[in-house]
């Protein structure tokens, strides 16, 4: 690449020639930032983030006149925006590191929320400070993040070995490019990453729930579902019978953790709230064959607000009904394919075999 030209004149001429001499002006300054060290093993050791920043700025300044980049206009952001370094307007350099003597740590939020706009092409400039000598290397961005993981916030995990250790980044786990998923909005982001994981979970087998990737609301803190009103619990309830007719199998897991995560509440004793109050013979006007277990009666007295919604759904249901349904469904047809579900569970239980679940919404109190 001929340095006698700008960036800025090779991107207006062919983007993808600016975006190579980009990875060549990175390629240059990974080399000298491993030459200084070599030269001088306590040299960036005891470097911490603020000052390695530093370190990496006058690196890429010095590196800069044999590359297309001009000094002047590479300049150190840091904490308040992303990426730390920005170059001739375009491009960036995020620079993170580690005490530790490998190539992992944990990198930015997946939220990007303070993202530089015009920025198209970030690299990561990653120090491995504890190995003697310490160690540099340089790479696109999203070449080098393999997971999320969460301290305050949903953040990427770096690993500038991904490629030796033949594992795909994050993106192509969850099938969307880097600058598709960037371009997103914060719930968008949110989602997308927590359907992965919801998603991974079933095909391992696990009953597991990314429980800090929660909805757009949901509450930082725990409390308890029992602490709630009568009509909140009520609502909730009504909605866990629609999300999970695997209740009436006795399997309360996957709302005890929807729970949670869609309302920060915990509730120990989730089943008692179904069960508790022994068998009923009578719902309403109707006389049983048999005593049935309480949770019939507890859809009996819901079977108005349950059908309501169902025919009626909001955009929280919506996305609940899409990620825990065993089936894809249109909002139009919930109540009846919410009845197919239903049914085929009393089918298969010896307890509700007998009961016409249609009978018993239609019935008048």
């Amino acid at each position: 690449m001929d340095s006698n030209l700008n960036i800025i004149a090779i991107r207006e001429q062919n983007i993808h020639s600016a975006d190579h001499a980009f990875a060549e002006f990175m390629s240059l300054t990974e080399k000298c930032l491993n030459e200084r060290a070599a030269n001088d093993h306590l040299l960036y050791k005891k470097c911490n983030g603020i000052e390695l920043e530093k370190v990496a700025i006058d690196v890429l300044k010095d590196v800069a006149p044999s590359t297309p980049f001009r000094p002047e206009n590479i300049e150190l952001i840091s904490g308040a925006r992303f990426p730390d370094i920005v170059a001739e307007h375009y491009y960036g350099v995020e620079v993170k590191s580690t005490k530790d003597d490998n190539w992992k740590s944990t990198g930015s939020s997946i939220v990007e929320s303070t993202r530089i706009a015009d920025v198209s092409q970030i690299y990561m400039l990653f120090g491995k400070l504890g190995g003697d000598p310490a160690q540099f290397k340089c790479r696109p961005y999203e070449d080098c993040l393999y997971n999320v993981a969460v301290t305050h916030s949903p953040r990427y995990l770096i690993d500038m070995e991904l490629d030796v250790h033949n594992e795909s980044n994050i993106f192509k786990k969850i099938n969307i490019p880097y600058d598709t998923f960037r371009a997103y909005d914060e719930s968008t982001k949110i989602t997308k990453v927590r359907q992965y994981y919801k998603q991974k979970a079933t095909k391992e087998g696990k009953l597991e729930m990314p429980w800090w990737m929660g909805e757009e609301g949901t509450s930082v803190n725990l409390s308890f579902y029992n602490n709630l009103s009568r009509q909140k619990k009520d609502e909730i309830d009504v909605r866990m019978f629609i999300i999970f007719p695997c209740i009436f199998n006795s399997d309360f897991r996957p709302a005890a953790l929807w729970l949670c995560n869609r309302y920060s509440l915990l509730c120990p004793n989730l089943r008692d709230i179904f069960t508790a109050g022994g068998k009923v013979g009578i719902l309403g006007n109707m006389n049983l064959p048999h005593l049935v277990p309480q949770i019939v009666n507890r859809l009996y007295n819901f079977k108005d607000a349950i059908i309501v919604l169902l025919k009626h759904p909001d955009i929280t249901l919506i996305q609940d009904i899409s990620e825990y349904w065993p089936c894809s469904c249109s909002p139009d047809a919930y109540y009846e394919q919410w009845l197919r579900l239903v049914e085929n569970i009393f089918i298969k239980n010896k307890r509700l075999s007998d009961l016409d679940i249609k009978n018993i919404l239609t019935d008048k109190k």
